[in-house]
């Protein structure tokens, strides 16, 4: 019987920390993430006509050989949905190429190195 409290008690605890560590995705651990990874990031905060609640946009090496990743949290979960399937529609236009990957209602748009980096 106590084994099983035990237990209980730790699933409860892990479910709780992880509850914590999913909410804590904010622009500024993306922000961190990134500029100890060597990018160059620049903050966006959404107003209230816009859709974004925020959005960061980082950059690492040459222009058009380096590595660059947009890391973008909307207010609304259709939102962000809609905007990745329009990123996956438009994903090769001939000149550049880039990976897209959607958690809940955050956006990453990049290139395949840059959005590694920052999820």
């Amino acid at each position: 019987m106590n084994k099983k409290i035990i237990a209980l008690i730790a699933v409860i605890a892990i479910v709780a920390i992880l509850g914590v560590c999913l909410v804590a995705c904010n622009a500024k651990s993306y922000q961190n993430k990134l500029e100890k990874k060597g990018y160059t990031v620049s903050n966006y905060t959404g107003d209230d006509d816009d859709d974004i609640e925020w959005g960061i946009s980082a950059s690492k090496g040459a222009l058009l050989n380096g590595d660059s990743v947009t890391v973008v949290k909307f207010k609304e979960l259709d939102d962000a949905k809609e905007k990745e399937t329009w990123y996956k529609n438009h994903k090769d236009n001939g000149i550049v190429s880039y990976e897209v990957y959607r958690s809940g209602k955050i956006v990453i748009v990049g290139t395949a190195q840059g959005v590694k980096d920052a999820k």
